[in-house]
């Protein structure tokens, strides 16, 4: 039971990556995507509704499920997520991934204590 516990609370926490909010460019269907664990399952939320996002056999990739779609992460070469491109019929968009506040606040005193 322990053992079952802790694969499905690693499998959460890889998720996490994924989570956060993509903005995209004006003119988009929709200017900004959540995407959230919910209760152990990676969805994407928007004014347009929510939708399940199932792993697919390549790397970064999901199934966009409730619009018959693809959602892929793209990574930098640090290898963290910096942007979601959605495909959904011959729609195709491209959402660069929010910095939380809390991150930009400490880059800029890191940027201003190197500057001196």
């Amino acid at each position: 039971m322990a053992v079952a516990f802790s694969t499905a609370n690693a499998q959460v926490d890889s998720l996490q990556e994924y989570t956060g909010k993509y903005t995209f460019p004006e003119g988009s269907p929709v200017t900004e995507i959540g995407v959230i664990v919910e209760n152990g399952v990676l969805t994407a939320t928007s004014v347009m509704g929510n939708s399940e996002l199932k792993k697919t056999d390549t790397k970064d990739a999901y199934e966009l499920v409730a619009y018959s779609g693809l959602a892929t992460f793209k990574r930098n070469a640090d290898n963290k997520i910096t942007s979601l491109l959605i495909q959904v019929q011959d729609i195709n968009m491209e959402g660069m991934k929010a910095v939380p506040a809390i991150v930009d606040f400490r880059r800029e005193i890191l940027n201003l204590s190197f500057k001196r």
